[in-house]
């Protein structure tokens, strides 16, 4: 620490000799004042996408990826066998309803099978009795036509026993059985998890009220609240980030309407990378990187920045010591920086000891 405190007390005194001699911007800094004074350097990458400012977003379901579990006949909610946040599989139970409206359509759907085999039985006596020539042929067509008319009929009420919520594999039980079931079961169309929960045991439910909202999490979306001027840079395919969750993704649509709240364009996007670590309602900041001029743009250590008079500098390494450079901060983060300012390509730039010497730009003058 004295070491430290020397030398900076005799490169203060150096500089403060040295400012005839050496340009207005020039720290004149000495091999051994380096290292004593801990100073190290980074490089300066040209950056061909710039980092826009970060927007508030918020990340979202597909709709194609989101159903809503309904009661399709009125009943009792007897059982409901999941709660918000289950995991859950295609064809999971997730609730069981005693309604007699079920009862019902289970009973009309097994009066059609009676009257099927009834038909079936007549149709196929009297085509044969048609053969032999003891009834017209006519009757013998009639009888064809009243068997299809009954295999429509039944096939109106399996469709009804469909919609109400009945599996293929509960149909051919009854089918099978002959015996009415006063439960309906509701099963998941889908693996996913469960995202609300919206009745409890013991309500009573109608028709097409809502029990479930689930979804599938294998692929999110992200609505982001864009500025006119920056969503007029914006088509669909461009890339975008969010830092905040180590996360990417690409447009998928610019909104054409310019919401009341916040004058802003809504934009869509698709999660590519780091779906597993954002959750559906999750607000993030999202950073589109759109092309800049070539060569104006460069990505720095976030270590080189420091700040005076709210101007953004950056120590650059020259023949005899640094020379401070404003910069234009245009984006970044975490441990990077992407700046506009006075840079070339591998430009050297201090990333340890920026304090020390700021403290003796100051002591000898500081900006302009």
């Amino acid at each position: 620490m004295r070491q430290i405190i020397a030398a900076l007390g005799f490169a203060i005194s150096f500089v403060t000799a040295s400012t005839a001699e050496q340009p207005a911007r020039q720290l004149p800094i000495t091999q051994a004042q380096r290292q004593a004074l801990g100073i190290e350097l980074g490089i300066a990458e040209v950056r061909n996408l710039v980092p826009r400012p970060r927007l508030p977003s918020r990340i979202t379901l597909p709709n194609s990826r989101v159903r809503m579990i309904t009661a399709r006949s009125p009943g009792l909610l007897i059982l409901p066998l999941v709660a918000a946040g289950d995991t859950i599989s295609k064809g999971d139970e997730l609730a069981h309803i005693q309604s007699p409206s079920f009862v019902s359509l289970q009973r009309k759907y097994l009066e059609e099978l009676s009257r099927l085999d009834i038909a079936h039985s007549t149709e196929g006596r009297e085509r044969q009795l048609a053969e032999e020539g003891i009834i017209a042929g006519r009757r013998a067509a009639q009888s064809t036509a009243a068997l299809r008319e009954a295999q429509a009929r039944l096939e109106d009420r399996r469709q009804t026993l469909v919609l109400a919520g009945m599996s293929e594999e509960e149909l051919t039980t009854l089918r099978q059985t002959r015996q009415l079931s006063s439960t309906l079961v509701l099963r998941a169309p889908f693996a996913g998890v469960v995202l609300e929960q919206y009745a409890q045991t013991g309500e009573h439910l109608d028709a097409g009220g809502a029990l479930y909202r689930i979804g599938n999490l294998a692929s999110l979306t992200v609505e982001i609240h864009t500025p006119v001027d920056v969503a007029r840079t914006l088509r669909a395919g461009m890339r975008f980030v969010i830092p905040d969750e180590d996360a990417n993704g690409q447009v998928i649509a610019v909104g054409r309407e310019i919401h009341s709240s916040d004058q802003g364009i809504l934009v869509r996007g698709t999660i590519e990378d780091g779906v597993t670590r954002l959750r559906p309602g999750q607000f993030v900041l999202v950073q589109f990187e759109t092309p800049g001029e070539r060569g104006s743009a460069f990505a720095v250590p976030a270590a080189a920045v420091i700040h005076v008079e709210r101007q953004a500098w950056v120590f650059r390494e020259t023949a005899g010591g640094f020379e401070p450079i404003p910069v234009e901060i245009l984006g970044g983060s975490g441990l990077q920086m992407v700046v506009a300012g006075e840079l070339t390509e591998g430009s050297a730039l201090v990333i340890a000891g920026t304090a020390t010497l700021k403290a003796l730009w100051l002591a000898s003058g500081g900006p302009d």
